[in-house]
């Protein structure tokens, strides 16, 4: 069976027809990396890395919910903030409460830890305080998550 890659699409239409499908046919890593394709397609949008990994990661999340309840979901409050105060801020508020960010366990079980809210802080230490920073750390760390294979 020839399975198209998910990286070669660039519509986010066509993204979810495969991905329809590849439920369907109980292909789940397909299923995955057709969601995170899409995510990637959102975040390439923005010009800033920050927002950019910020929007990939916010959709990855989107993406996640809208397949575990059955319809389009949006995080709402998470985009309204962001339109208020910016990635930066959103990240960083995040980073404070107890919980992980949304999606979090999911892209970790795919080994893309690389997009969860914590990992994006780490990437971008420079732009967040040192308190913020160490939140992040020690949310990964604690999840047993490597460091090294997230940040980089």
């Amino acid at each position: 069976m020839n399975i198209p890659d998910p990286k070669t699409f660039t519509d986010p239409e066509k993204l979810r027809k495969l991905m329809a499908n590849a439920v369907r046919l109980g292909y789940d890593d397909l299923a995955f990396d057709c969601k995170m394709r899409i995510a990637e397609l959102a975040g390439a949008a923005h010009k800033d890395p920050v927002e950019r990994a910020f929007f990939t990661g916010l959709v990855a999340a989107e993406e996640f919910r809208t397949a575990d309840n059955g319809r389009s979901t949006k995080l709402i409050k998470v985009r309204s903030k962001h339109k208020r105060v910016g990635a930066i801020k959103v990240l960083s508020d995040q980073m404070m409460e107890a919980e992980l960010s949304d999606g979090f366990a999911k892209l970790v079980e795919h080994h893309r830890s690389d997009l969860t809210a914590e990992a994006i802080v780490l990437s971008h230490e420079d732009q967040f305080s040192v308190d913020v920073v160490n939140a992040a750390r020690k949310k990964l760390m604690d999840q047993g998550v490597n460091i090294g294979e997230a940040v980089a």
